[in-house]
């Protein structure tokens, strides 16, 4: 195995694989406790398990959401942009895998530097999301003739800014909530979306009114079970979305069943989806959290570590389905609009990331700003959001004609990081 290969196993196979990177956290946390060997074992395999019962869950949730993207897309008959941070990560690991995985790596080296040397003691440790974030900043200057040393070292230095100010920033606005938690941050892509939407829902929302916390009256008692609720409410809106697309448009999805049962159907896989995730949600936090307090006892004292989306789900199951819907109605309004008014980029709905973003931020605004941010803060951003992607597309690098990425940070960091290599190329002769 020469270096080339080792950097890419660690990268890929280590670090990028969330599964096998948490339960590694576990077991370097578990031995600098000094736990007997019996616990390290079982902490560290509980945590993979966990991990993947998640994964589980997550990917059951996804296969529901799948027809709503394919229904809106047949309903609004337009196509356009796709914004998928998969086809971000398929594109640069294909054409650029080694510098990928030497930027993954040189950026959360740089993250560990700063979270030890510096007051923001935050450790970037969702694998996967570092390594969608490293073949962005590997893709852009990949396409303007820089060498590999450049591209990695532009793309590293960005990653490790990036991994180590976004779990600060979202650890911000966790620690002083009583509805959420200080013992971890978050590691996504969602820090400009979690800060805006807690600034912006104390401001718009009512706090006291939670979505976990509705006033349903006896009869309907039931429903604050959040997965019936979740289930119930699911239900409708599949019924609403499938009747406006039609029997052959649900037929495609199906299987032969007859149509309006699936329909009926699938708020309860959605709402039984959802509950296998929380529960691996639990089982990962429940052996993690305590285990990375031992890293940060003895490596990087005071560090907390950012964690994937759904590690944020329990404390606001509703909520995360309210944020979806809101957070997919804003993008399908935003494409509408842009097919209206000819924009020369049409970004069509992130159903993928209308979940992940919508949900995460539908918990903050409930944890800010009750029910009434939680339906509008997330709506703003799902609308929003696909306007700053289009500008971002065309210096988007080796991406063009292939996708964009997706997350609220990208809205900033898209046009900013995207312009600002096409002007350093330019200035070195290199475009």
């Amino acid at each position: 195995m020469d270096i080339t290969e080792i950097i890419l196993f660690i990268a890929k196979d280590i670090i990028g694989n969330p599964g096998i990177f948490y339960g590694l956290l576990t077991l370097i946390g578990l031995i600098l406790l000094k736990r007997s060997y019996d616990q390290i074992i079982s902490g560290t395999v509980k945590t993979i398990a966990g991990f993947y019962i998640l994964v589980l869950g997550a990917n059951e949730l996804m296969n529901v959401v799948a027809p709503i993207g394919e229904w809106t897309k047949a309903m609004l008959g337009v196509t356009g942009v796709i914004p998928q941070n998969w086809l971000i990560f398929g594109k640069a690991m294909t054409d650029y895998p080694t510098e990928v995985a030497l930027a993954t790596l040189l950026g959360f080296l740089i993250n560990l530097v700063l979270a030890y040397v510096t007051p923001l003691k935050a450790v970037y440790v969702t694998g996967h999301i570092m390594m969608i974030w490293a073949s962005y900043f590997v893709g852009v200057p990949a396409a303007y003739n820089f060498n590999r040393t450049e591209i990695v070292l532009l793309a590293g230095i960005a990653c490790g800014i990036y991994y180590w100010l976004h779990t600060w920033i979202c650890y911000q606005f966790m620690k002083d909530n009583d509805r959420l938690t200080d013992e971890w941050s978050l590691g996504i892509g969602e820090a400009l979306g979690i800060a805006t939407t807690s600034w912006l829902s104390k401001i718009i929302g009512k706090r006291e009114v939670s979505t976990e916390e509705l006033p349903f009256p006896e009869s309907l008692a039931w429903l604050r079970d959040p997965m019936l609720s979740v289930a119930v409410f699911t239900t409708f809106i599949y019924l609403a979305i499938g009747l406006a697309a039609g029997p052959e448009a649900i037929a495609k999805f199906s299987e032969g069943a007859n149509w309006l049962v699936w329909l009926l159907l699938q708020g309860i896989h959605f709402g039984a989806a959802l509950a296998a995730l929380l529960y691996g949600v639990r089982m990962l936090l429940a052996e993690l959290v305590p285990a990375f307090k031992g890293i940060s006892e003895r490596l990087i004292p005071g560090a907390v570590p950012g964690l994937d989306y759904p590690t944020m789900f329990p404390f606001a199951p509703t909520a995360v389905f309210i944020g979806f819907i809101a957070n997919l109605l804003g993008g399908i309004l935003a494409t509408i609009v842009m097919v209206v008014f000819h924009f020369p980029v049409i970004v069509l709905p992130a159903i993928w990331m209308n979940f992940w973003t919508g949900a995460i931020l539908g918990v903050f605004a409930n944890a800010w700003g009750g029910l009434r941010a939680t339906i509008i803060v997330p709506f703003i951003w799902g609308f929003i959001a696909p306007f700053f992607w289009g500008i971002a597309y065309p210096v988007s690098g080796i991406f063009i004609g292939i996708g964009t990425q997706d997350y609220t940070d990208y809205a900033v960091i898209g046009p900013v990081y995207g312009y600002f290599i096409k002007y350093l190329a330019e200035a070195l002769g290199r475009a």
